[in-house]
């Protein structure tokens, strides 16, 4: 990540110069055209509109606590992550030049604060923190990086026009979804989208990822731990690419995508939301998803004899008055997977996906075990009707059947006895106005229970999350 921040630093300085040098010969030179129009102050100005007057600057800080426990079978509770993390990050995006390019930025710093255990998935994880060449003695730290430093470029409006993102870049595009953590997933690739109104048709490509947990962009690999040297050996998985189309409606979306990691998996998938207005303060949100997807057969995915597998999933959201009303419904086929679980990913563990598709997840489960069928039944209040808008709560629970049992099994010897459930609840305020205005502070307790099933164990879980953002420009 230095070398990457010493290119940019030049970069930058390579520019400066240009520009400079630009506007000393367009002063001495009269024979320059520039100088017998305004065109080299227009070329100033444009500038300093695009990079600053239309740029928006904000400033981040969040702290992370977490606190969950696991109990193996016959067992008592132990601690399984334990985290504190002060996160300051600063998030730049710049308008564009001449109405065509620009650029983007996000950097940050995330403060290892006590001492931590297991990975939280937020702090940079050190698979050898003793600097021996094998893996086992891991351990989490503090660290500073980049996390998108990107180009951007449109063309024509939105009746037809063409956008593209490159560099160190969120995609959301196709099967290729960024997600977060307390900063953007992001990936070294591309992402074009040609747009015609309401249609939109798009194109991305990526060879490296990076997480929160990660302090630089790595290679996707069929492994994990993305290859780590002091772990296990992997193969590369030369890059991941996927082809998109949305639709917007009036009232919703419809999205579709097919994507491939090389020689390791295609994923397509199809979400559809739709929202109803009906009358008397009430509104009605549903989705529908599917992803398909299969191994392709080889060394890269270690999987032979693959077959198509799936996740189906409903979801609907009430909204009357200060209530808001959730229900959804998901039923896996993951039968060729060697984790026993859905892969939503175009590797194992390299690029994320994004978690809204899924319906009827919860916030320590996926509910997506090979076989699993689950419901979900949560329900929100806002005070605003007390005069505390910024204040909510919300209970949730999730319970899903026809489980793995064991997930070691080959498919032909699986049996599906397993079930499982949990419980969630929520506690959020957020300051809407004052001096205090931008500040965030979420609670969430947790916890979550399977029987006749090794996927997941018993599971406890305390997340408490304090936010603030402040926009500078």
């Amino acid at each position: 990540m230095k070398k990457q921040a010493k290119r940019l630093s030049v970069l930058s300085l390579s520019i400066s110069c240009a520009l400079m040098t630009f506007n000393a010969q367009a002063e001495l030179d009269p024979n320059i055209v520039e100088n017998q129009s305004s065109a080299a102050v227009d070329l100033s100005d444009a500038a300093k509109q695009a990079f600053y007057e239309d740029s928006k600057l904000n400033l981040h800080t969040f702290l992370y606590i977490r606190d969950r426990e696991e109990r193996a079978p016959g067992a008592d509770f132990k601690p399984q992550i334990e985290n504190q993390t002060l996160q300051l990050a600063f998030d730049y995006r710049s308008g564009y030049f001449n109405d065509v390019i620009g650029f983007d930025l996000w950097g940050s710093t995330l403060l290892k604060v006590g001492d931590t255990f297991g990975q939280s998935e937020i702090l940079l994880y050190d698979y050898d923190c003793n600097n021996d060449g094998v893996g086992g003695d891991a351990c989490e730290k503090t660290n500073t990086s980049l996390n998108i430093a990107a180009l951007k470029m449109k063309l024509g409006d939105e009746e037809l026009g063409f956008a593209a993102r490159a560099g160190y870049t969120r995609i959301n595009m196709g099967t290729i979804r960024s997600s977060w953590g307390l900063n953007p997933h992001s990936y070294r690739g591309v992402e074009g989208k040609f747009s015609m109104g309401n249609l939109h048709l798009g194109y991305a490509w990526a060879d490296q990822f990076k997480n929160d947990w990660s302090d630089k962009f790595k290679d996707m690999t069929n492994a994990w731990h993305q290859g780590d040297p002091s772990m296990s050996k992997a193969k590369k998985i030369d890059y991941i690419h996927s082809i998109g189309a949305i639709y917007e409606l009036d009232n919703g979306v419809i999205d579709l995508g097919y994507g491939q990691g090389k020689d390791y998996r295609d994923n397509w998938q199809a979400l559809v939301k739709y929202g109803f207005d009906l009358g008397s303060n009430m509104k009605l949100n549903t989705a529908f998803f599917y992803q398909g997807g299969k191994y392709i057969e080889g060394e890269v995915s270690k999987v032979q004899d693959a077959e198509v597998e799936s996740y189906i999933s409903l979801g609907a959201d009430l909204k009357t008055g200060d209530f808001n009303f959730r229900f959804a419904y998901s039923q896996t086929d993951a039968s060729s997977d060697p984790g026993g679980a859905y892969n939503f990913r175009l590797t194992p563990w390299a690029n994320s996906d994004n978690r809204n598709f899924m319906q009827a997840t919860s916030q320590i489960e996926d509910y997506n075990p090979d076989g699993t069928k689950a419901v979900k039944l949560g329900v929100d209040y806002n005070f605003a009707s007390w005069g505390v808008p910024g204040l909510s709560v919300g209970l949730s629970g999730n319970y899903g059947w026809d489980v793995i049992t064991d997930k070691n099994k080959k498919a032909d010897d699986r049996t599906y006895d397993g079930t499982m459930y949990s419980i969630d609840y929520n506690i959020r305020y957020s300051f809407l106005e004052g001096d205090l205005k931008g500040l965030n502070v979420n609670f969430f307790p947790a916890y979550f229970r399977s029987e006749d099933t090794n996927y997941k164990h018993d599971r406890n879980d305390m997340k408490l999350m304090i936010s603030y953002s402040l926009g500078i420009r």
